[in-house]
């Protein structure tokens, strides 16, 4: 019976005629591939095998592994394999030693190459290859094929990649620069070793200012501290009518590994929709969302006679301003992260024109508190039946505890954010609306029960008196926000800022000295809006300092400043503390005053050799947002100590006290 022909044919080609001892020269494995076949790369996938050829060669002479050109993905059912169509040409390296003698040199060779289409047949194959031994090297005619060959090489890059990993997911993080990254289509990666991702999964990819991400599913084979994650990469850009194709061989560092999940546990989405929940329930007992929340619980005393049914509405209606207006956070953050901005919770605090204006904000709702104006329904009526006779009221309040609530992270609230910011844009949007249901909980289950409502105080003076007081924790917010403008600019910028809140009380007291609808009124009215004008130009005009650090504050910890490099040489001497931080991270001042600045805490710190790094994210710093990210983290603060020597670090809560630290302290050597 006949044989069937073969799929795949192969030979040998050289790139020299002729060559002389002591010599080395490239030699192709070309393989000619039938349509619709496909042969395999040195990790074939889900399936199949690499060609193997066992070489009979004469004393003196070495041959090299083969350079793997880039391979495709080849999707076959449920499974992706990894190789080639059509021909494919595999080079390696012939070396003649200076002793060699003979007059022919002569390669042979035998083995098996698989080839597959809807079947898999292992073709067995015979090469040989001859060349005259002469005094001086010739090169052949084949120079046009061998430097094909080597344009499918890929190159290696000259950094180390890091990986992070939680329950499903691994993401790897290439250094690469991020010029024309804008231009890019596609990002495939092969990884050298088998079932390390589970290969028919999506590759999702971005590029920020770090360099290259690469999110992955993780395969059956993956452990963590064993992981073999170097391989190739294949970035195909569009340039003009064709596609460029660049390939890079990288290596990825495991030393460094870091689980993103919180605590060690592993984040998956019930978790972090857990988390989310719990972090944003924390929210109401922050210093920033405390008082406004406490303000309008406030007005349902004076509600108490309204029907059931409109105190729930009330309270659906904040609920519903809380969840759209974490909602749509969200998707700012991935529509800025997709762009290819390094961005997280707090971002938006990173600019002096954010701060500037929120702490205008918080001056506003201190002057309404103490009564110097007031405006209907609108965002600053926080008090009084007004707000509760107004349903536009409600909804706003609900946005204005989101906005207050961004200089805050509550426990529970960073891990699940971070997860979250990992993930596909529909999840994300998930974690962020139940990071707002925890945060709108409290006011909606007081509205919604009759029986909490029947056991508020009686309406009387007290009320305007508490709702007075509640004015001075804004003016404190509106202080620090224009301490951490000074930082971000200068002291000069912090002038202006405060100038501009000057303006605007004199704008607002301005519009309540007129009774309403005379022509004073309307003068006076349109005077206080060229003011207020004024007050916000002199926010828009401020511009970032060019270098802000945390470590210049005059604090009493001996503190350095964070840098990757800093940490790297701070490990060979001892243990490092590292303090991720921002001026306008109030849960960040609060844990240095409780607890890192605590004496005791310092003494053992000291007594350990304990270095004490900072990393001052109050604006945009890249390699802090890289470091965060690393730890699953998309904001401040992150704390982190690790042991002499190590590569990964323990990740202490987020709201610390004394007690933490130094139990964390007292395990190390």
């Amino acid at each position: 019976m006949a044989r069937e022909p073969a799929h795949v044919r192969a030979d040998l080609i050289a790139e020299v005629s002729s060559i002389a001892a002591g010599d080395r020269f490239t030699v192709l494995l070309r393989q000619e591939i039938d349509p619709g076949w496909h042969t395999y790369w040195v990790n074939p996938g889900d399936s199949g095998a690499a060609p193997d050829i066992d070489w009979e060669v004469p004393e003196g002479v070495t041959i090299g592994e083969f350079d793997w050109p880039y391979p495709e993905r080849i999707p076959y059912g449920p499974l992706m394999n990894f190789g080639y169509h059509d021909q494919v040409l595999l080079p390696f390296e012939v070396a003649v030693g200076d002793g060699f003698q003979e007059d022919m040199l002569v390669l042979n060779g035998s083995g098996r190459i698989l080839v597959c289409a809807d079947i898999c047949i292992p073709e067995k194959v015979s090469l040989s290859l001859s060349l005259p031994v002469t005094e001086k090297t010739v090169k052949g005619m084949n120079a046009s094929l061998i430097n094909s060959s080597r344009q499918r090489i890929p190159t290696l890059l000259d950094v180390d990649a890091s990986f992070m990993f939680d329950e499903e997911d691994i993401q790897i993080s290439v250094p690469l620069p991020g010029g024309g990254s804008n231009r890019v289509q596609r990002v495939e990666y092969f990884p050298f070793e088998k079932d390390q991702i589970e290969s028919p999964a999506e590759q999702h990819f971005r590029f920020d200012d770090t360099g290259l991400h690469l999110t992955l599913k993780q395969g059956y084979a993956f452990e963590a501290d064993q992981a073999n994650l170097s391989g190739v990469l294949v970035v195909v850009e569009s340039s003009g009518d064709e596609d460029l194709v660049s390939s890079f061989t990288i290596r990825v560092n495991t030393a460094g590994a870091v689980s993103g999940s919180k605590g060690g546990e592993k984040m998956n989405l019930l978790l972090a929709i857990v988390f989310a929940f719990l972090g944003g329930l924390i929210l109401n007992l922050m210093p920033c969302v405390f008082p406004v929340l406490s303000i309008k619980i406030l007005s349902l005393v004076d509600a108490v006679h309204e029907s059931g049914g409109s105190i729930r509405l009330h309270g659906l209606l904040y609920a519903a301003g809380v969840i759209i207006s974490f909602v749509a956070i969200a998707i700012l953050l991935i529509s800025l992260r997709l762009g290819g901005e390094i961005v997280g919770w707090g971002f938006q605090l990173q600019t002096p024109l954010v701060v500037g204006l929120l702490a205008y904000l918080f001056l506003l709702i201190g002057l309404n508190l103490l009564g110097v104006f007031e405006i209907g329904t609108s965002l600053m009526s926080l008090a009084g039946s007004s707000v509760m006779r107004g349903y536009g009221g409600s909804f706003a309040t609900g946005i204005l505890a989101t906005v207050v609530a961004a200089p805050c992270t509550a426990p529970f609230m960073g891990a699940a954010v971070g997860y979250a910011l990992m993930q596909p844009p529909l999840v994300a949007v998930v974690v962020f609306a139940s990071l707002g249901g925890g945060m709108a909980l409290p006011y909606l289950l007081l509205c919604a029960s009759p029986g909490l409502l029947s056991r508020l105080p009686v309406p009387g003076r007290w009320m305007q008196i508490l709702k007075q007081i509640m004015a001075f924790p804004m003016f404190a917010s509106a202080i620090w926000l224009l301490w951490v403008v000074g930082i971000q600019t200068d002291a000069t910028g912090m002038m202006q800022v405060l100038a501009g809140g000057l303006l605007l009380a004199f704008a607002v007291w301005l519009t309540a000295q007129f009774k309403a609808g005379s022509v004073a009124a309307s003068v006076a009215n349109l005077a206080a809006i060229a003011i207020a004008g004024v007050a916000v130009y002199l926010v828009l005009i401020q511009q970032p300092a060019v270098s802000t650090a945390v470590a210049a504050e005059s604090d009493s910890n001996q503190s350095g400043v964070y840098s990757d490099e800093v940490l790297e040489t701070a490990l060979e001497s001892g243990p490092v503390f590292v303090n991720f931080t921002a001026a306008w991270c109030i849960t960040c001042k609060v844990n240095e005053i409780n607890a890192l600045n605590r004496p005791v805490v310092q003494s053992v710190m000291a007594a350990k050799g304990v270095t004490y790094l900072k990393g001052d994210w109050t604006s945009e710093d890249p390699v802090i947002t890289a470091a965060l990210q690393a730890y699953g983290r998309s904001g401040v603060p992150l704390y982190l100590l690790y042991s002499k020597g190590s590569k990964k670090a323990e990740v202490l809560p987020q709201l610390l006290t004394e007690g933490i630290v130094l139990d964390a302290l007292e395990v190390l050597p």
